[in-house]
Protein backbone atom coordinates (compact mmCIF):
# COMPACT_ATOMS: atom_id res chain seq x y z
CA UNK A 1 0.00 0.00 0.00
CA UNK A 2 1.39 3.29 -1.11
CA UNK A 3 2.30 5.51 1.89
CA UNK A 4 1.74 8.57 -0.45
CA UNK A 5 -1.03 11.46 -0.61
CA UNK A 6 -2.61 12.55 -4.18
CA UNK A 7 -1.00 15.51 -3.73
CA UNK A 8 2.64 14.07 -3.27
CA UNK A 9 2.11 11.49 -6.22
CA UNK A 10 1.15 14.88 -8.33
CA UNK A 11 4.25 16.40 -6.86
CA UNK A 12 6.26 13.16 -7.99
CA UNK A 13 4.80 13.23 -11.33
CA UNK A 14 7.26 14.32 -14.51
CA UNK A 15 6.72 17.40 -16.82
CA UNK A 16 4.02 16.38 -18.80
CA UNK A 17 1.95 15.03 -15.78
CA UNK A 18 1.86 11.51 -16.82
CA UNK A 19 5.19 9.81 -16.58
CA UNK A 20 6.71 9.75 -13.08
CA UNK A 21 10.45 11.11 -12.24
CA UNK A 22 12.81 7.96 -11.87
CA UNK A 23 14.27 10.24 -8.85
CA UNK A 24 10.63 11.06 -7.42
CA UNK A 25 10.15 6.92 -7.27
CA UNK A 26 13.05 6.44 -6.10
CA UNK A 27 12.89 9.21 -3.22
CA UNK A 28 8.79 7.96 -2.60
CA UNK A 29 10.17 4.36 -2.12
CA UNK A 30 12.66 5.24 0.04
CA UNK A 31 9.85 6.99 2.27
CA UNK A 32 7.28 4.23 2.57
CA UNK A 33 10.56 1.29 3.38
CA UNK A 34 11.31 4.05 6.47
CA UNK A 35 7.80 4.47 7.30
CA UNK A 36 7.71 0.43 7.63
CA UNK A 37 10.56 0.81 9.32
CA UNK A 38 9.42 2.83 12.24
CA UNK A 39 5.94 0.85 12.25
CA UNK A 40 8.27 -2.45 12.75
CA UNK A 41 10.32 -0.73 15.57
CA UNK A 42 7.15 0.42 17.12
CA UNK A 43 5.56 -3.16 16.94
CA UNK A 44 8.30 -4.78 18.20
CA UNK A 45 10.49 -2.71 20.26
CA UNK A 46 9.61 -1.90 23.84
CA UNK A 47 10.15 2.14 23.78
CA UNK A 48 9.97 2.61 27.39
CA UNK A 49 13.57 4.16 28.25
CA UNK A 50 12.89 3.56 31.77
CA UNK A 51 11.16 0.65 31.65
CA UNK A 52 14.31 -0.96 29.99
CA UNK A 53 16.73 0.14 32.84
CA UNK A 54 13.90 -0.62 35.53
CA UNK A 55 13.42 -4.41 33.73
CA UNK A 56 17.14 -5.03 33.33
CA UNK A 57 19.35 -3.64 35.93
CA UNK A 58 18.51 -5.75 38.82
CA UNK A 59 19.21 -8.94 36.96
CA UNK A 60 22.70 -7.24 35.53
CA UNK A 61 23.56 -6.34 38.84
CA UNK A 62 22.91 -9.68 40.32
CA UNK A 63 24.74 -11.60 37.31
CA UNK A 64 28.05 -9.04 38.31
CA UNK A 65 27.36 -9.39 42.08
CA UNK A 66 27.30 -13.33 41.49
CA UNK A 67 29.62 -13.96 38.91
CA UNK A 68 28.98 -14.64 35.61
CA UNK A 69 27.93 -18.39 34.23
CA UNK A 70 26.49 -19.58 31.44
CA UNK A 71 23.40 -20.12 33.58
CA UNK A 72 23.56 -16.38 34.43
CA UNK A 73 23.74 -15.31 31.02
CA UNK A 74 20.99 -17.08 29.48
CA UNK A 75 18.70 -15.87 32.52
CA UNK A 76 19.33 -12.60 31.57
CA UNK A 77 18.44 -13.76 27.65
CA UNK A 78 15.02 -15.39 28.72
CA UNK A 79 14.35 -12.41 31.03
CA UNK A 80 15.18 -10.21 27.72
CA UNK A 81 12.57 -11.75 25.44
CA UNK A 82 10.13 -12.13 28.65
CA UNK A 83 10.48 -8.57 29.17
CA UNK A 84 9.43 -8.23 25.63
CA UNK A 85 6.58 -10.38 26.03
CA UNK A 86 5.33 -8.40 28.81
CA UNK A 87 5.04 -5.09 26.78
CA UNK A 88 4.03 -6.40 23.46
CA UNK A 89 1.23 -9.18 25.35
CA UNK A 90 0.33 -6.18 27.56
CA UNK A 91 -0.67 -3.85 24.31
CA UNK A 92 -2.31 -6.99 22.21
CA UNK A 93 -4.46 -7.20 25.77
CA UNK A 94 -4.98 -3.94 26.22
CA UNK A 95 -6.52 -3.67 22.41
CA UNK A 96 -8.43 -6.40 23.14
CA UNK A 97 -6.39 -8.88 20.82
CA UNK A 98 -6.38 -6.67 17.86
CA UNK A 99 -4.61 -8.65 15.06
CA UNK A 100 -1.91 -6.02 14.60
CA UNK A 101 -0.52 -6.87 17.85
CA UNK A 102 -0.68 -10.54 17.75
CA UNK A 103 2.60 -11.27 15.77
CA UNK A 104 5.09 -9.42 18.27
CA UNK A 105 3.49 -11.07 20.99
CA UNK A 106 3.46 -14.76 19.93
CA UNK A 107 7.11 -14.66 18.55
CA UNK A 108 8.13 -13.28 22.02
CA UNK A 109 6.00 -15.69 23.86
CA UNK A 110 7.84 -18.46 21.35
CA UNK A 111 11.59 -16.81 22.01
CA UNK A 112 10.83 -16.90 26.02
CA UNK A 113 9.86 -20.49 26.09
CA UNK A 114 12.26 -21.74 23.84
CA UNK A 115 15.13 -20.21 26.19
CA UNK A 116 13.18 -20.99 29.51
CA UNK A 117 12.75 -24.52 28.44
CA UNK A 118 17.00 -24.99 27.91
CA UNK A 119 17.08 -23.45 31.16
CA UNK A 120 14.88 -24.91 33.47
CA UNK A 121 16.68 -28.49 31.32
CA UNK A 122 20.00 -27.17 32.30
CA UNK A 123 19.01 -25.76 35.97
CA UNK A 124 16.08 -27.85 37.41
CA UNK A 125 15.84 -25.98 41.20
CA UNK A 126 14.58 -22.72 39.26
CA UNK A 127 11.28 -24.18 39.18
CA UNK A 128 11.11 -23.25 43.04
CA UNK A 129 10.54 -19.86 41.18
CA UNK A 130 7.87 -20.67 39.09
CA UNK A 131 4.74 -20.47 41.36
CA UNK A 132 5.86 -16.74 41.93
CA UNK A 133 6.59 -15.42 38.39
CA UNK A 134 3.55 -17.42 37.35
CA UNK A 135 0.97 -15.37 40.20
CA UNK A 136 2.85 -12.10 38.50
CA UNK A 137 2.17 -12.95 35.68
CA UNK A 138 -1.16 -13.42 35.69
CA UNK A 139 -1.76 -10.54 38.08
CA UNK A 140 0.15 -8.37 35.16
CA UNK A 141 -2.26 -9.26 32.10
CA UNK A 142 -5.23 -9.39 34.21
CA UNK A 143 -4.19 -5.53 34.69
CA UNK A 144 -3.42 -5.16 30.94
CA UNK A 145 -6.87 -6.95 30.01
CA UNK A 146 -8.51 -4.64 32.66
CA UNK A 147 -6.13 -1.63 31.50
CA UNK A 148 -4.94 -0.68 34.54
CA UNK A 149 -1.66 -1.51 33.47
CA UNK A 150 -0.55 1.63 35.28
CA UNK A 151 -2.23 1.06 38.50
CA UNK A 152 -0.58 1.12 41.42
CA UNK A 153 -0.77 -2.74 42.84
CA UNK A 154 0.36 -3.67 38.88
CA UNK A 155 3.36 -1.25 39.26
CA UNK A 156 3.98 -3.40 42.47
CA UNK A 157 4.32 -6.98 40.60
CA UNK A 158 6.57 -5.63 37.82
CA UNK A 159 9.03 -4.43 40.77
CA UNK A 160 8.62 -7.90 42.51
CA UNK A 161 9.19 -9.52 39.29
CA UNK A 162 12.20 -7.44 38.29
CA UNK A 163 13.84 -7.10 41.78
CA UNK A 164 13.21 -10.67 42.35
CA UNK A 165 15.39 -11.76 39.44
CA UNK A 166 18.47 -10.07 41.23
CA UNK A 167 18.47 -12.68 43.56
CA UNK A 168 17.92 -15.49 41.51
CA UNK A 169 20.84 -14.15 39.33
CA UNK A 170 23.15 -14.16 42.72
CA UNK A 171 22.07 -17.48 43.37
CA UNK A 172 23.38 -18.69 40.29
CA UNK A 173 26.95 -16.42 40.33
CA UNK A 174 30.13 -18.45 40.24
CA UNK A 175 30.67 -17.37 43.58
CA UNK A 176 27.62 -19.55 44.73
CA UNK A 177 27.96 -22.17 42.32
CA UNK A 178 29.98 -25.09 44.44
CA UNK A 179 28.18 -27.85 46.33
CA UNK A 180 27.42 -27.46 49.82
CA UNK A 181 28.72 -29.60 52.98
CA UNK A 182 27.58 -33.29 51.89
CA UNK A 183 26.24 -32.11 48.70
CA UNK A 184 29.44 -33.09 46.67
CA UNK A 185 27.88 -35.91 45.23
CA UNK A 186 24.39 -35.17 45.27
CA UNK A 187 22.10 -35.76 42.06
CA UNK A 188 25.81 -36.49 39.61
CA UNK A 189 24.01 -38.73 37.14
CA UNK A 190 22.13 -35.33 35.61
CA UNK A 191 24.31 -32.37 34.08
CA UNK A 192 21.87 -29.75 35.47
CA UNK A 193 22.35 -30.68 39.09
CA UNK A 194 26.00 -29.63 38.62
CA UNK A 195 28.29 -28.14 40.18
CA UNK A 196 25.60 -26.78 43.36
CA UNK A 197 22.53 -29.61 43.59
CA UNK A 198 21.14 -27.40 46.24
CA UNK A 199 20.48 -24.51 44.18
CA UNK A 200 20.38 -26.27 40.77
CA UNK A 201 18.23 -28.64 41.55
CA UNK A 202 16.44 -29.52 44.85
CA UNK A 203 19.09 -31.40 47.18
CA UNK A 204 18.30 -29.92 49.93
CA UNK A 205 14.74 -29.22 49.51
CA UNK A 206 12.40 -26.66 47.75
CA UNK A 207 13.42 -23.10 48.95
CA UNK A 208 16.88 -24.02 50.40
CA UNK A 209 19.56 -20.99 52.36
CA UNK A 210 21.76 -21.53 49.29
CA UNK A 211 18.71 -20.27 46.81
CA UNK A 212 18.58 -17.23 49.19
CA UNK A 213 22.35 -15.85 49.45
CA UNK A 214 22.47 -12.91 52.13
CA UNK A 215 24.21 -10.48 49.52
CA UNK A 216 21.11 -11.29 46.98
CA UNK A 217 18.26 -10.64 49.04
CA UNK A 218 20.07 -7.35 49.85
CA UNK A 219 20.57 -6.52 46.29
CA UNK A 220 17.23 -7.27 45.31
CA UNK A 221 15.72 -5.01 48.33
CA UNK A 222 17.94 -1.98 47.60
CA UNK A 223 16.29 -2.73 44.02
CA UNK A 224 12.63 -2.58 45.58
CA UNK A 225 12.58 -0.03 47.60
CA UNK A 226 14.47 2.61 45.01
CA UNK A 227 12.29 0.91 42.18
CA UNK A 228 8.70 1.47 44.26
CA UNK A 229 10.16 4.96 45.17
CA UNK A 230 10.58 5.75 41.39
CA UNK A 231 7.20 4.47 40.38
CA UNK A 232 5.59 7.10 43.31
CA UNK A 233 7.70 9.71 41.73
CA UNK A 234 6.98 9.36 38.22
CA UNK A 235 3.33 9.53 39.36
CA UNK A 236 3.70 12.88 41.25
CA UNK A 237 5.27 13.35 37.42
CA UNK A 238 2.60 12.42 35.26
CA UNK A 239 -0.77 10.59 36.48
CA UNK A 240 -1.10 12.02 39.71
CA UNK A 241 0.65 15.38 39.01
CA UNK A 242 -0.13 18.41 40.89
CA UNK A 243 -1.90 16.16 44.03
CA UNK A 244 -0.24 16.81 47.26
CA UNK A 245 -0.86 13.92 48.66
CA UNK A 246 1.69 11.77 46.04
CA UNK A 247 4.24 14.36 46.34
CA UNK A 248 3.94 14.03 50.50
CA UNK A 249 4.13 10.25 49.78
CA UNK A 250 6.98 10.59 47.55
CA UNK A 251 9.01 12.54 49.80
CA UNK A 252 8.29 10.16 52.83
CA UNK A 253 9.35 7.20 51.40
CA UNK A 254 12.98 9.25 49.97
CA UNK A 255 13.09 10.41 53.47
CA UNK A 256 13.10 7.05 54.85
CA UNK A 257 15.75 5.60 52.55
CA UNK A 258 18.11 8.66 53.72
CA UNK A 259 17.29 7.58 57.59
CA UNK A 260 18.48 4.35 56.78
CA UNK A 261 21.41 5.40 54.80
CA UNK A 262 22.01 7.71 57.79
CA UNK A 263 21.96 4.29 60.17
CA UNK A 264 23.99 2.76 57.82
CA UNK A 265 27.05 5.57 57.62
CA UNK A 266 29.32 4.18 60.61
CA UNK A 267 29.22 0.64 58.73
CA UNK A 268 29.08 1.47 55.18
CA UNK A 269 30.08 4.65 54.40
CA UNK A 270 28.53 7.45 52.67
CA UNK A 271 27.57 6.06 49.41
CA UNK A 272 24.35 4.95 50.01
CA UNK A 273 23.25 8.17 51.92
CA UNK A 274 24.54 10.17 48.81
CA UNK A 275 22.92 8.38 46.67
CA UNK A 276 19.25 8.27 49.22
CA UNK A 277 19.98 11.88 49.29
CA UNK A 278 20.27 11.97 45.42
CA UNK A 279 16.56 10.54 45.04
CA UNK A 280 15.18 12.64 47.73
CA UNK A 281 16.27 15.92 46.24
CA UNK A 282 14.36 14.90 42.49
CA UNK A 283 11.86 13.69 44.64
CA UNK A 284 11.44 16.83 45.69
CA UNK A 285 12.56 19.62 43.27
CA UNK A 286 11.03 18.00 39.30
CA UNK A 287 7.33 17.55 41.30
CA UNK A 288 7.70 21.63 41.97
CA UNK A 289 8.59 22.16 38.87
CA UNK A 290 6.00 20.38 36.72
CA UNK A 291 3.50 22.13 38.83
CA UNK A 292 4.39 25.52 37.17
CA UNK A 293 5.61 23.91 33.36
CA UNK A 294 4.97 20.85 32.79
CA UNK A 295 8.29 18.16 31.61
CA UNK A 296 8.27 16.21 28.62
CA UNK A 297 7.39 12.50 29.60
CA UNK A 298 11.04 11.80 27.77
CA UNK A 299 13.05 13.75 30.09
CA UNK A 300 11.20 12.17 32.99
CA UNK A 301 12.33 8.53 31.75
CA UNK A 302 15.97 10.04 31.17
CA UNK A 303 16.08 10.86 35.22
CA UNK A 304 14.98 7.50 35.95
CA UNK A 305 17.62 6.05 33.67
CA UNK A 306 20.43 7.86 35.24
CA UNK A 307 18.73 7.63 38.66
CA UNK A 308 18.54 3.38 38.14
CA UNK A 309 22.08 3.85 36.79
CA UNK A 310 23.10 5.20 39.91
CA UNK A 311 21.49 2.56 42.34
CA UNK A 312 22.53 -0.13 39.84
CA UNK A 313 26.64 1.13 40.62
CA UNK A 314 26.13 1.70 44.14
CA UNK A 315 25.09 -2.10 44.15
CA UNK A 316 27.59 -3.14 42.51
CA UNK A 317 30.19 -1.49 44.50
CA UNK A 318 28.81 -1.68 47.40
CA UNK A 319 26.82 -5.34 47.88
CA UNK A 320 29.07 -6.66 50.45
CA UNK A 321 29.31 -4.05 52.54
CA UNK A 322 25.75 -2.91 52.41
CA UNK A 323 24.77 -6.74 53.00
CA UNK A 324 27.23 -6.68 56.57
CA UNK A 325 25.73 -3.28 57.71
CA UNK A 326 22.24 -4.15 57.34
CA UNK A 327 23.25 -7.64 58.83
CA UNK A 328 24.84 -5.76 61.95
CA UNK A 329 22.09 -3.53 62.10
CA UNK A 330 18.80 -6.45 62.62
CA UNK A 331 21.50 -8.16 64.59
CA UNK A 332 21.12 -11.14 62.76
Amino acid sequence: MSMLTDADKGKAAGSNGSRPNPQARKSAESTGSGSKGRQWRRLWIPDQIGGWAMALMPGLAGLLIGGPTWRGLLLMVAWVFCYCFEFTGSRWMVSHRAARFAPPALGYALLTAVTGLILLVGTPGLLRWAPLYLVLGVLNFAAAWMRAERSWWNDTVVVIAACTLCLIAVSLGSRFQKPGPGLEGANAGYFGCQPNPAVDCFASGFLPSAALPSIGVVSAAVFAVTQFGSVIFVKTMIRERGKTWCYLLSLAWNLALCLIGVAMVHTAGWWPLLTALVLLIRAALLPAISRRRRIPILYVGLVECATSLLVFILVIAQADVMTASLTSLLGA
